[in-house]
């Protein structure tokens, strides 16, 4: 199975993940502490979201919402600090909220909230096997989860989050079919997923701050790097986390402000290391875009510095990570590129 292939099916649950939140009813209590969690996750205060998210497994240690929240936290802070060093603790979350969510499934007339979250249980871990060069178990995740959600929309078709992905799945898909799009079964639904994202922001429970981060991947893929800004500085205002930051960086790259996007790698750099739990694979890309931005502003020895901080991981770090590109082959490309030119 190509690369190319395995992406369509994975970015429906790669962005769907977080739909399970909006759909389980949750005594006030619970309700209480998950807000409190998601919060406090949002602003990038791990430990006490996780310490939050404990708590909900022990109030209802059957109920598999909990664990589906601590699997989450994890695979937000694999994503958002580029790093693998939680997989463990993800994996256990995530396996036992499937199986929790199974229990559920196999009682009398499940609700769609149970299917909804049984299958983005099973998307998450998919997408983390994914991501791990585990293709054949990534795509049998894809298949279970994608039977759960369609289980799920016939029972209630009116939970708006659930546009979320589902609108994510219509942009991508479309994106990456282009050389199909005259067949009638096939065509252009990017405009549909991209309203359906919209949906989600002002109709879901909790998929406001997700479906923005959504709109700011298909931005990028527009090239509208206006909104891919107005976006990120929403978002930044709003909770300041570091996450829209990432995108605020590609935007800045991408209309040429290399004074500004070294402003704001560094500042990247900065916040990535207040974090004990951070990846050196952050770190790269950082440099990598430093050393970038160096070299088209002419600064040929600072660029250096940088990309010859990159080369010595080379073969030492993870880099085949979903929607992650090979910084460190980039930067040998560009280490080459100054030295037949200066």
């Amino acid at each position: 199975m190509s690369f190319r292939i395995v992406k369509i099916i994975f970015i429906f649950y790669l962005i769907n993940k977080i739909n399970v939140f909006a759909a389980l009813t949750l005594s006030p209590e619970m309700e209480r502490i998950f807000l409190d969690g998601l919060n406090r996750l949002f602003r990038d205060d791990f430990v006490g979201a996780m310490g939050k998210f404990d708590s909900l497994c022990v109030i209802e240690p059957e109920n598999p919402f909990g664990y589906f929240c601590k699997a989450f936290s994890y695979d937000l802070i694999m994503d958002e600090y580029r790093n693998l060093k939680f997989m463990d603790e993800f994996d256990e979350a995530a396996s036992t909220a499937i199986k929790k969510a199974e229990i559920l499934e196999k009682k009398e007339n499940p609700s769609a909230e149970v299917y909804l979250f049984s299958g983005g249980a099973i998307g998450i871990r998919g997408v983390r096997r994914a991501m791990v060069g585990n293709w054949w178990g990534a795509f049998m995740d894809a298949l279970k989860a994608a039977d759960k959600v369609e289980n799920c929309l016939k029972i209630d078709p009116t939970l708006y989050d659930a546009y979320y992905g589902l609108g994510t799945y219509h942009y991508w898909k479309s994106v990456k079919s282009k050389i199909f799009w005259w067949l009638p079964f096939v065509g252009d639904e990017r405009k549909k997923g991209v309203d359906e994202v919209k949906i989600s922001i002002e109709k879901g429970k909790f998929t406001e701050i997700p479906g923005k981060l959504c709109l700011l991947r298909i931005y990028i893929e527009e090239k509208d790097f206006n909104e891919v800004l107005r976006i990120a500085d929403e978002l930044i205002r709003r909770n300041n986390n570091l996450h829209p930051l990432w995108f605020k960086g590609y935007g800045y790259i991408y209309i040429e402000e290399w004074e500004k996007a070294i402003d704001l790698y560094n500042e990247i750099l900065q916040r990535l290391r207040e974090k004990d739990f951070y990846g050196i694979e952050g770190e790269i890309e950082c440099w990598y875009y430093l050393a970038l931005c160096n070299y088209k502003l002419g600064k040929i020895e600072d660029a250096k510095k940088y990309l010859n901080m990159i080369l010595p991981y080379k073969g030492k770090v993870e880099t085949k990570i979903y929607f992650y590109e090979n910084y460190i082959n980039s930067a040998e490309k560009l280490l080459e590129k100054i030295s037949r030119t200066n």
